[in-house]
């Protein structure tokens, strides 16, 4: 329990720095001295928990401050709005490709001033035509205006600007002239991994009609910029999107229907939790590893973790020292829509998984023959209860057929991914055996891209909600975390009373 205030401590504090734009020096100051006093009244228990509270808020505190980007004279943002410029640097992430071009991170190292190339440093995003492909470690040279990114319009709207300046972006660039300097710049082995998964997706599109080609690539891969827009709303609308993308909704989902699936085979839990395990982090690799596939995984772990140990205080312990982790790594990843969806989802399946399963087999759904109705059933509402408020305070897009949705088209996710993988392997190997292996996936697939379509096009299917304020939000959340915190201490006092 210990270390899971810890956790909630460092987060808080992260997010208390950067409301209050605490200076690094003071927080790191205010740790050491919060430490030393824990240390000095260690006979005090209570005293120094709150004092390690406190310590650990500002450790997470001088984190985020410490990740700040410094400008200095060479900031590429420094030339914001001063008309065209000629810059050069290595693409520093994998471009994300959209139907009518392509928006590129590029790691700025030199522009040119005069006749003189000159040090430059800091990120900008870059808005290219759809070709030539840019891939990550290619050096571009650049010419064109660089821009500030928008601000909101009002208070409470999406803000472009922040957004971006938490992946530390400043710039951006819609460039007039775009010329290739050198290739495979980057990291070896980053580059391998994304070169590889970019042939996979070639296979992929040759071994099966659209669009359970660009289906296949978005479950098997976590690339969306072949689903056609129609078919990424069908999936909108029936609140199964987090099939189209790996996530940790996904994966936390999936891992969930692996396990439901050694217990279908009577194969004990403890013998299959490795192979599920290292199933997740292979996979992890072969998609290349990308900061939301490491996201996606890191959650999917935690539960297979937590069911293995099948002990709540332990579950709960890996969640928050994973999120703890992440945000050690990068403490912007706490405003992550990614990871808070993907943190709330795993929490929720957590509290509320064996409750709603209780709820269900009180129905109809209790029958044996529907076990695999009940659990698709049980994992979506389960992680929905924490999960949708925060989707609609975003987006607000209340999807009314989504339990429905879910029940009929989540059982297929795991075949269609075991036989998708089954025939990206034939087709690396050989392109017609791949074609051939791709038939049971292609079944499969077009249950899911016909599901979502039919289920999409119900009048009823979802509707859209007004806007509403965070206080309505955070309300929800004390409400329903705290009745949780209020059961689990009945059921500890049943439980110390009743051994």
């Amino acid at each position: 329990m210990a270390l899971i205030v810890l956790a909630i401590a460092w987060m808080i504090g992260i997010f208390l720095a950067d409301a209050l734009h605490l200076p690094l020096w003071h927080l790191i100051a205010g740790s050491a001295g919060l430490g030393i006093a824990a240390l000095v009244l260690r006979q005090h228990p209570r005293l120094r928990l709150l004092l390690l509270v406190l310590c650990i808020a500002a450790a997470g505190g001088a984190r985020l401050a410490a990740a700040d980007v410094p400008v200095s004279p060479n900031s590429i943002q420094m030339l914001n709005d001063s008309g065209d410029v000629q810059i050069r640097g290595v693409v520093a992430e994998d471009p994300r490709r959209l139907a009518d071009g392509q928006r590129v991170v590029i790691a700025v190292d030199s522009v040119r001033l005069g006749d003189a190339w000159k040090p430059a440093e800091g990120l900008i995003l870059a808005t290219l035509p759809r070709y030539p492909e840019r891939f990550y470690g290619d050096q571009l040279e650049l010419t064109g205006a660089l821009t500030t990114p928008r601000a909101a319009a009002r208070p409470g709207d999406f803000d472009y600007r922040v957004y971006l300046a938490r992946r530390g972006i400043f710039s951006l660039m819609k460039p007039e002239q775009a010329r290739l300097i050198a290739s495979n710049q980057g990291h070896p082995l980053i580059t391998a991994l994304l070169r590889f998964r970019d042939q996979a997706r070639r296979v992929l599109l040759r071994e099966l009609p659209e669009p359970q080609a660009a289906l296949a690539v978005g479950i098997l891969l976590g690339l969306q910029s072949s689903i056609p827009d129609e078919v990424l709303d069908h999936f909108s609308v029936t609140g199964t999107s987090h099939i189209l993308v790996i996530s940790g909704w996904n994966i936390t989902i999936i891992s969930a229907a692996l396990y439901s699936l050694a217990d279908g085979m009577k194969l004990e839990r403890r013998k299959a939790f490795w192979p599920i395990l290292m199933t997740i982090w292979i996979y992890t690799l072969f998609v290349g590893a990308t900061p939301t596939v490491m996201r996606a995984a890191v959650m999917g772990s935690i539960v297979v973790i937590g069911q293995r140990l099948e002990r709540p205080a332990h579950a709960w312990t890996t969640l928050f020292a994973a999120c703890w982790a992440m945000t050690l790594w990068n403490p912007q990843t706490l405003w992550d829509m990614g990871f808070q969806l993907s943190a709330l989802a795993t929490a929720s399946l957590f509290a509320y998984g064996k409750g709603t399963e209780a709820l269900l087999m009180r129905t109809p759904l209790h029958a044996g023959w529907l076990d695999w109705a009940r659990e698709a059933l049980t994992a979506t509402l389960a992680a929905q209860i924490l999960a949708l408020p925060l989707i609609l305070y975003a987006f607000g897009n209340l999807s009314l057929i989504a339990p429905l949705a879910n029940v009929v088209m989540l059982p297929m996710v795991p075949s269609a991914m075991l036989f998708g993988a089954i025939a990206l392997v034939g087709g690396m190997i050989w392109l017609p055996l791949g074609q051939w292996l791709a038939l049971p996936a292609y079944l499969f697939l077009a249950w899911l891209t016909e599901g979502a379509r039919l289920f999409g096009q119900l009048p009823w299917a979802a509707v859209q909600l007004p806007p509403f304020p965070l206080w309505l939000l955070l309300a929800y959340y004390a409400i329903v975390v705290g009745a949780w915190l209020w059961n689990v201490s009945l059921e500890e006092t049943h439980n110390t009373e009743n051994p």
